[in-house]
């Protein structure tokens, strides 16, 4: 039996599903076809694993590019071999969801971008965005109307992408959305909740349009009131497949479970793959992160099982930590900062460097003492902390320590530091899932100057 990591052929899929590793533990490496985020370089990290990119063919956008051109967050296919820790990659390519301009922005954390609604994935990486309503953090609300902006993320199959990635691009240059045609007619026809008028577009490939197709638009103005105006329009393949007694790991956000089809079946991104008789869903609903393992049997995409991949996120131990660092340790792979002495795993922490320095290849060995970051961390099981992503942030005087955790019983509290909470109301606890501090920090001792419980 053949064990194989398809590869998604658009950008939608690369929005709608990120492939896991293709081997697993072991020096032994196996043909690697694989779609998913970037979370780190040096050469290139892609899910868990660590591909050299040494003579490895880079196309963004159907342009030959660089991997200084790659960011984190980015979704990219990726073709090589792979031991699940290590591997080669032979192609990287990525090609966004879309790049448009920001037709609505909502208070909290909300967008909406060339007919689709664009919400943040808590691991998302703004790149050349700056903090324009002064409240020190870059997040969704920094966005502007009418800024230009080019997204990878996930699809959810009913019009939403959850953004793993948002770049501001200079306003003037050509403007791309892909997604499945509906409700055609003789000229116009809907991606999301925005028309496209292809009236004028190249008559190559509309003329084979039908509902239910993927297609890639591009055009060179703004939608006007909704309408997208588009200069060509192009038929795209994207769909997983396989081969007879393939195996295949798909990872994206469930859009839909029939459990009145025969066969049941559940939908990621936008396709549908087969639930065997019998199959337990257990608590899963739609909008969760799933990972699938799939057995292509004869020509049909049958789940064999479903995995969690919110659980890093949904941990109830998490801790999130904004601080100056103290120190940090490339032998042993830890961050120490106010207090807590923190895990790094090369392969699977998101390291983004949002400093003036800006840099590419950002890793542990970057961070100098003094730097301040934000960490997002979940406990390891061990007794102590590995951190999930690692985020520098711009310079700053601020010797303000923030700390957010899980309240158990009442109780909020960090390994390694003591809290005094004597000049804040700590009766807001008693009935709290987890609370945010901020204070000062010295010889073990953070005193808490605000305290928010929710």
């Amino acid at each position: 039996m053949t064990f194989k990591h398809t590869g998604l052929f658009s950008a939608l899929l690369a929005a709608s599903m990120g492939m896991a590793g293709c081997s697993g533990s072991g020096t032994t490496s196996s043909a690697a076809d694989v779609t998913g985020r970037i979370t780190g370089f040096g050469s290139v990290y892609v899910n868990g694993v660590e591909y050299e990119t040494a003579g490895t063919n880079i196309v963004i956008d159907g342009v030959p590019a660089t991997e200084a051109d790659l960011a984190v967050g980015m979704l990219v296919t990726l073709n090589g071999s792979d031991n699940g820790s290590n591997g080669n990659a032979t192609s990287i390519s990525f090609n966004d969801n879309l790049e448009g301009a920001v037709t609505q922005t909502v208070a909290g954390g909300g967008l909406q971008v060339m007919g689709y609604n664009i919400t943040a994935n808590t691991l998302i990486n703004f790149d050349n965005m700056t903090d324009t309503n002064g409240d020190n953090v870059i997040t969704l609300d920094d966005l502007l109307l009418g800024d230009i902006v080019e997204i990878s993320g996930y699809s959810d199959g009913l019009g939403g992408i959850q953004a793993t990635y948002i770049e501001i691009n200079p306003a003037g240059g050509e403007l791309e959305v892909k997604g499945v045609v509906a409700n055609l007619t003789a000229t116009t026809f809907t991606i999301g909740s925005m028309t496209v008028d292809y009236s004028s577009a190249n008559p190559a490939d509309v003329t084979i349009l039908t509902d239910g197709m993927f297609v890639e638009v591009k055009g060179d103005t703004a939608p006007v009131g909704n309408i997208f105006t588009a200069t060509k329009v192009e038929v795209e393949e994207h769909d997983v497949d396989g081969n007879d007694g393939d195996e295949l790991e798909v990872e994206g956000l469930i859009a839909a479970i029939d459990i009145n089809s025969t066969p049941n079946t559940i939908t990621i991104g936008d396709q549908s793959f087969n639930l065997p008789a019998g199959f337990d869903l257990g608590n899963f609903a739609v909008g969760d992160m799933v990972e699938l393992e799939i057995n292509v049997v004869g020509t049909e995409l049958v789940v064999s099982e479903i995995e969690d991949e919110d659980h890093d996120d949904d941990n109830p131990g998490k801790i999130e930590a904004e601080a100056s660092v103290t120190s940090t340790d490339t032998v042993n792979n830890t961050i120490s900062l106010a207090g807590l002495t923190i895990s790094v795993n090369p392969n699977t922490t998101i390291m983004i460097d949002y400093s003036a320095l800006s840099e590419h290849y950002f890793n542990l060995g970057s961070i100098q003492a003094g730097d301040r970051v934000e960490v997002k961390a979940i406990p390891d099981g061990q007794g102590g902390y590995v951190a999930i992503s690692i985020e520098r942030q711009p310079t700053s005087t601020s010797t303000t320590v923030e700390l957010e955790g899980p309240v158990v019983n009442g109780v909020l509290s960090f390994p390694g530091i003591t809290l005094d909470l004597s000049a804040v109301d700590t009766s807001v606890l008693t009935s709290a899932s987890k609370a945010h501090v901020n204070g000062s920090f010295a010889a073990g001792t953070l005193t808490v100057t605000s305290l928010e419980a929710e």
